[in-house]
């Protein structure tokens, strides 16, 4: 994907900002360096046979998976840009045809949520809980030991994306904010950028602040169900990742810019990457998660 990006940035004349192209480097080369140093000191003879050497192993473990999601959201992001500029017709009205066919209206839904602040706030709450639990859920699994989990939440983060770019590209959508007109100026600021790049104007991204362009389907609704699916080796964890995710799946039209029917297709996407993980996967259990002996589920 990264050598795609490239060769589609100078075919296009466009690029990345220079300042965070650097930054990004540096953050993955620093994880990938930390995950390589805990690895060699978890392999010492002194030390890999003793608890030091377990929490080393899980260290490492954590830090390798930061540096290949990192990598591959920075490298991901570029791409969605990238896939944007083609430009192909809208399919909002369709979507909004959908949605009616649903029953789901959603000037009004948005309407209800507004005029109730405590929902309002809930919502805003959920929604913006993604990126928090994108950050927290594999850390704390990894550091508890739970390799399986880890590698099954870094797996269906990877495939998820590219299966998303993948039915996005060819079906955009400006989403329900823009195509109903009735969002605040915050709240179309957050898709400012699918304009200018499906006219052209836009031809330098920057990585430190990239949107989420992608309408249909619904990544926040995949994400959610990912995060509920990575917590399942704990009883508390899992109750609390699926009341807040489930919030965030109902918050996800009002709070993200969504269609109905952008949710649904992002169930479908969820249920597509684990059918395929699994059918890829020749085992149950990778080599490593026995050695960090996973503790028991709270």
């Amino acid at each position: 994907m990264l050598v795609l990006d490239g060769a589609w940035l100078v075919a296009s004349e466009r690029s990345v900002t220079t300042a965070s192209l650097r930054g990004s480097g540096l953050g993955v080369a620093m994880l990938a360096a930390i995950a390589t140093v805990l690895g060699l000191i978890a392999s010492h003879p002194r030390i890999t046979a003793t608890s030091r050497g377990l929490h080393y192993r899980r260290l490492a473990l954590v830090a390798h998976s930061g540096a290949l999601l990192v990598a591959f959201t920075n490298v991901m992001s570029v791409m969605s840009y990238l896939l944007v500029t083609l430009a192909p017709p809208l399919v909002d009205e369709r979507l909004a045809a959908l949605d009616r066919m649903l029953g789901f209206d959603w000037p009004q839904a948005y309407a209800w949520v507004r005029a109730h602040p405590a929902i309002d706030l809930i919502f805003k709450f959920a929604y913006m809980s993604g990126l928090a639990q994108l950050l927290l859920i594999p850390m704390l699994t990894g550091l508890l030991g739970h390799a399986t989990y880890l590698r099954e939440f870094v797996a269906s983060q990877m495939l998820s994306c590219v299966l998303l770019l993948l039915i996005a590209a060819p079906w955009p959508a400006a989403g329900a904010y823009v195509s109903y007109g009735l969002a605040s100026p915050g709240e179309l600021a957050t898709v400012a950028h699918f304009g200018p790049l499906r006219d052209g104007t836009m031809q330098v991204f920057d990585l430190g602040h990239m949107q989420g362009l992608v309408s249909l389907p619904s990544y926040h609704t995949t994400l959610a169900l990912i995060f509920v699916q990575s917590m399942r080796w704990t009883r508390v964890g899992f109750i609390v990742a699926c009341v807040l995710n489930g919030l965030m799946i109902l918050s996800t039209p009002t709070e993200g810019g969504h269609y109905l029917v952008d949710v649904v297709a992002g169930v479908a996407l969820w249920a597509l990457t684990a059918g395929m993980l699994h059918v890829f996967s020749n085992r149950s259990t990778p080599a490593l998660s026995g050695r960090m002996a996973p503790t028991q589920p709270a």
